[in-house]
């Protein structure tokens, strides 16, 4: 081997190695011709993360309502990616409210809810509502004056605001003109009072083979109490210058003469004149077997669908000794567990904003929070394509708010119950709310 000096050495390795240097590519260098000054990223431009804050929410919509209702929290969605709600069914509103008390007591349940006009004072008293006051004296879109006083009455309770209005109804007679011609009745001429009722729905009610058990009733109405019937017969109560509570709230008055009246008469359509189906056979008026039905003014749109806009008839609840609806609909309110009250906020003040409250009424039938909407071109062509809906809105001049206080809500339960005893088993009026009086009085000690 040939031997090399120390220097020499030193020139041989430093020659290996910037020949090696010069075969192996550095890989960040750019293989293309470099301008001048450029620099070159060695990672990819990172963007910034999202932040979504996540809401729940518990609603009693069932069927096309609620299909409507969840299609606007799919838009509330698509148009706040900042904000995402995931939207429920929880049952009736009977039973909702049962599932909601029970989460709440184990400190779990939504961030939101839709609920009962009448449960404001008894989740506010157990500290598991927000109140909405400062939310919305910080909404100036929220002029208090437009909104209807009655549905602000709904959402109010001891001068506080502690829920959003949402939805606003009434109850109202819709009937079948068809049916209504076939048995020689007048269409245009729907029943006005009590005794008009009861003889029309007489008229309408056929059993060709005389076996008791009619082929087509004359009317229907909610007579169970998951069903909601102590709302409607709170209507008659009321037309029969009845009263639910003394005026203290300290007392109830419901089983005084003008209730025994009132469920007496329900008794008779059912019992006597047989005009009234306890066993109605299943979408009996949508099917053309019942000729009238009392109920919410929510159903405007469905039963339009089932019965055909120019065969549906649709007039105010008959009346008595006065004329009287009660105020229906929900309200959303937001839950003291919230993750974020600001979010919660933000998804009801859209809700229950013009333009999205506009497309909820005409979709289901409920009237308009604001009075401007009413008058807003979109709702008056609305009125001229539905005259029916024209109802709703003449209704709100005689409809009546249910006390939004702690009581209500056991002594409305005790009235269903009532209302059910009377109606299936052979107590009389009289007793029926004569025992639910003695208990609802142990409910307000």
């Amino acid at each position: 081997m040939l031997a090399l000096t120390r220097p020499a050495r030193l020139l041989f390795v430093l020659f290996l190695a910037v020949l090696l240097a010069a075969c192996v590519p550095a890989s960040s260098t750019p293989t293309g011709p470099a301008t001048p000054g450029a620099q070159f990223p060695t990672t990819p431009p990172q963007t910034p993360a999202i932040t979504v804050t996540r809401l729940t929410l518990w609603h009693a919509y069932g069927g096309a309502l609620g299909q409507s209702f969840d299609a606007l929290v799919q838009q509330f969605n698509q148009t706040h990616p900042t904000i995402q709600v995931e939207s429920s069914y929880g049952g009736t509103l009977f039973t909702m409210r049962e599932k909601l008390v029970t989460a709440l007591a184990a400190k779990s349940g939504p961030d939101m809810a839709q609920i009962d006009q009448f449960w404001s004072s008894e989740l506010a008293d157990a500290g598991a509502l927000v109140s909405l006051d400062d939310f919305i004296a910080g909404d100036a879109s929220l002029a208090g004056a437009d909104i209807w006083d009655k549905a602000w009455q709904t959402a109010s309770y001891q001068g506080k605001r502690w829920s959003m209005p949402f939805a606003l109804s009434n109850i109202a007679l819709y009937y079948n003109k068809a049916l209504f011609q076939k048995a020689g009745l007048d269409p245009d001429q729907p029943p006005v009072t009590w005794e008009m009722l009861a003889a029309i729905a007489r008229q309408l009610t056929l059993d060709a083979d005389q076996n008791g058990t009619p082929e087509q009733w004359g009317i229907t109405m909610p007579l169970k109490a998951n069903e909601g019937n102590v709302y409607y017969w709170l209507a008659f109560l009321w037309q029969n210058n009845g009263a639910l509570f003394s005026d203290d709230f300290k007392a109830v008055r419901f089983d005084e003469a003008a209730g025994v009246e009132a469920l007496q008469f329900w008794v008779d359509l059912a019992k006597k004149d047989r005009s009234l189906p306890l066993a109605p056979p299943e979408n009996g008026f949508e099917g053309g077997k019942v000729g009238m039905a009392i109920a919410s003014t929510a159903r405007l749109s469905a039963l339009r669908k089932a019965l055909g806009p120019d065969n549906l008839g649709m007039a105010p609840l008959p009346g008595h000794k006065r004329t009287a609806t009660g105020v229906g609909g929900a309200n959303l309110a937001i839950l003291s567990r919230a993750k974020d009250q600001a979010a919660a906020w933000e998804f009801i003040r859209w809700m229950t904003s013009p333009e999205t409250n506009l497309a909820w009424s005409i979709a289901s039938g409920y009237l308009p929070l604001r009075q401007s909407v009413v008058q807003s071109a979109a709702y008056q062509d609305y009125l001229k394509q539905t005259p029916q809906a024209q109802v709703i809105l003449d209704q709100m001049a005689v409809a009546v708010v249910r006390p939004n206080v702690p009581a209500y809500t056991p002594v409305s339960r005790e009235i269903g119950l009532a209302i059910e005893a009377a109606l299936f088993t052979d107590i009389s009026a009289q007793a029926a709310l004569t025992a639910a009086a003695a208990k609802a009085a142990s409910a307000i000690k």
